[in-house]
């Protein structure tokens, strides 16, 4: 089986490159289009308290605001991996290192997003019958970001410098003394 030559191949690229930047994006839009079905959508509301038809300004400003933030996590997975895949493709150890400096935290973030929304539900977090299609998407599109995370960081289907470097090659000896490494 060939070694794989790039740490961000076409798969990753385009999971963390087009397909999370257009989820953030339209994340961001809906939410200025509508930040009262974005915040009235996060959660179920129990059938004596339906959801307000105004917010308060407060509540506007922080929903626009994590929506922006969400917004800014796709651009910048498009400038930091499109930045590594240009620039350092002919540096794979040290492209492996951006890309996972970038994928590291975000995997985090996936995991806490995905428990902390689940812990913030309340007792309705084991009624699923009443969870929104929002909020059944957050886990959904979540668990669609954090199985490709994982894999880059498993090194599934791409260059990985502890298995795929120049002292791993076979043929090479622990005494071969390598260009640069001495």
């Amino acid at each position: 089986m060939p070694r794989p030559l790039s740490v961000l191949p076409p798969v990753y690229y385009a999971i963390f490159c087009v397909y999370e930047p257009i989820l953030t994006t339209m994340g961001f839009v809906g939410t200025l289009l509508d930040p009262i079905k974005t915040h009235n959508l996060q959660a179920p509301w129990p059938p004596n308290n339906p959801p307000p038809k105004r917010l308060p300004l407060a509540t506007t400003v922080t929903v626009v605001q994590l929506a922006h933030v969400c917004g800014l996590l796709g651009l910048i997975n498009i400038f930091v991996l499109g930045a590594a895949r240009r620039y350092l493709s002919a540096q794979p150890a040290l492209q492996e290192k951006i890309v996972g400096a970038l994928l590291t935290p975000l995997l985090i973030a996936d995991v806490l997003h995905l428990v902390l929304t689940f812990w913030a539900l309340g007792d309705t977090r084991w009624n699923f019958s009443e969870w929104s299609g929002m909020l059944w998407m957050t886990y959904i599109l979540g668990v669609s970001l954090l199985i490709p995370r994982v894999a880059w960081h498993l090194g599934i289907g791409r260059y990985m410098e502890a298995r795929d470097g120049e002292r791993n090659r076979k043929g090479l000896g622990a005494n071969v003394a390598l260009p640069g490494r001495m």
